[in-house]
């Protein structure tokens, strides 16, 4: 399978030590999921997508994790999910612009998904010859700080930008 490097850097920032709880925010195909995965020994992923096909893909790729409990899926959008009271370690989306379908309140909605001291990583592969990525990292930077978050601009994997935003 060839690895994206939206993909590999996005989970690379991520850091993960094996026993954290993640949460991907638009898994689509279950890439990311795939990658995490092979980083859990005790933690766990939750994959999110508004796609109930993008799911089932997901859940094909992997049914050892689905079976185990290391990988949960859900197939509804993250303004619609109700996680009663579970928190995340770490909240990673991948090409998936938070700023288009949720304006400003996204980063209040993550603050209250994460465990204090919990990172936010954001992959962004914009189109060649696009302005998307300047807006992606500007309304994301300026939108996460003003949530409380201290969010900074990694430096570029190619075309790829990744934001990394701690919760303090």
């Amino acid at each position: 399978m060839a690895i994206a490097p939206r993909h590999s850097a996005a989970v690379s920032t991520l850091a993960l030590g094996g026993d954290e709880a993640v949460l991907e925010i638009g898994c689509g195909h279950g890439v990311a999921v795939r990658l995490v995965l092979d980083h859990l020994t005790s933690g766990s992923i939750t994959a999110l997508d508004r796609s109930q096909k993008m799911i089932d893909m997901v859940a094909a790729a992997s049914p050892e994790a689905l079976a185990a409990g290391t990988l949960r899926l859900r197939a509804e959008a993250l303004e619609d999910a109700d996680f009663a009271g579970q928190t995340f370690d770490a909240i990673l989306a991948v090409n998936v612009d938070l700023n288009l379908r949720l304006g400003t309140r996204w980063p209040g909605m993550l603050k209250a998904l994460l465990k204090p001291g919990g990172n936010v990583v954001l992959a962004f592969d914009p189109p060649p010859d696009s302005s998307k990525g300047h807006a992606f990292i500007g309304k994301s930077l300026d939108r996460l700080t003003a949530a409380g978050f201290t969010a900074e601009l990694l430096p570029a994997h190619g075309r790829v930008t990744v934001i990394r935003a701690l919760l303090v």
